[in-house]
């Protein structure tokens, strides 16, 4: 299977993809890359799961194509921009059109609920408070929260903080929106309520949606397309139909959360812990 994860249509125009990722390789330390030769198409209008263990790379995906940091070898190419050459100043007026939820909400605690949500039409468009009250309303509205505009954030629940989180990202009506763990920490039914809120949004806004998750049930339920990631590369991808039906050991592994299979539990280290232990290292 290729990377060409639309199985509708064979052939787009390179516009028809929000990210393309491509021979990209990256690494804070040489000697550890944690990125390796990975390449990915996300079509437009599209809700794409980036999965895996942790540690194999999926966060350091988002970071590339928020343009936080920059691939030591290969391409990102987010909304018609490849920004692996971009300059700062120009990646920062891109952003507006890209929304992130982070993985516990990130919410500025001395602000209120209105201010965390009005906070990026503030800073990024000149509209009067009057209208930034109503989209505000709007958003809140959206996430079933209106009528805590006034709320400290200290006063709402975990499941609560998220959904403000997201009317906040969504406040400027991103192309491009990505999802650090988006079900972490929630009860069931938050936890549903936000798989069905980012379903509702991505499609009301034919919004490209990626999701960074380890949560199986609740992304397969909303996702047309996941990319499986193992030591920092791309090891399998497909439909959730697909991916439940593999034959790819690791995959299996993941998504049955077994103990024992391909996933290693224990850190590469470079130091064999038993002779640490007798003092073999000084």
């Amino acid at each position: 299977m290729d990377n060409q994860h639309d199985v509708k249509i064979v052939t787009h125009m390179q516009n028809d993809y929000s990210v393309i990722i491509e021979n990209v390789t990256f690494g804070y330390d040489e000697d550890r890359p944690i990125l390796k030769n990975v390449s990915l198409k996300i079509r437009q209008g599209s809700i794409v799961a980036i999965m895996g263990g942790s540690g194999c790379g999926k966060t350091t995906l988002l970071r590339l194509i928020s343009g936080q940091i920059k691939p030591q070898t290969g391409s990102v190419t987010v909304l018609n921009h490849n920004i692996s050459s971009m300059p700062n100043r120009d990646i920062l007026h891109l952003r507006k059109r890209m929304g992130m939820l982070f993985q516990f909400g990130a919410l500025f605690t001395d602000m209120s609920v209105y201010e965390n949500v009005a906070f990026s039409l503030k800073e990024h468009t000149n509209l009067p408070e009057c209208l930034i009250k109503k989209i505000v309303a709007m958003k809140l509205n959206a996430v079933g929260l209106f009528g805590t505009e006034n709320m400290m954030p200290q006063e709402l629940s975990g499941g609560m903080a998220r959904r403000i989180a997201l009317a906040r990202s969504m406040a400027l009506d991103p192309e491009l929106m990505m999802y650090d763990e988006p079900f972490t920490g929630l009860d069931p039914i938050s936890l549903n309520v936000s798989a069905m809120l980012i379903n509702k949004l991505s499609n009301a806004l034919n919004q490209t949606s990626i999701l960074v998750t380890h949560d199986i049930e609740s992304s397969f339920k909303i996702v047309d397309y996941i990319y499986f990631m193992a030591d920092g590369a791309i090891t399998s991808q497909g439909t959730p139909e697909q991916i439940r039906n593999t034959d790819n050991l690791a995959v299996r592994q993941f998504v049955d959360g077994e103990i024992n299979g391909p996933f290693r539990f224990d850190y590469p280290a470079k130091l064999d812990y038993s002779k640490y232990l007798e003092g073999y290292y000084k």
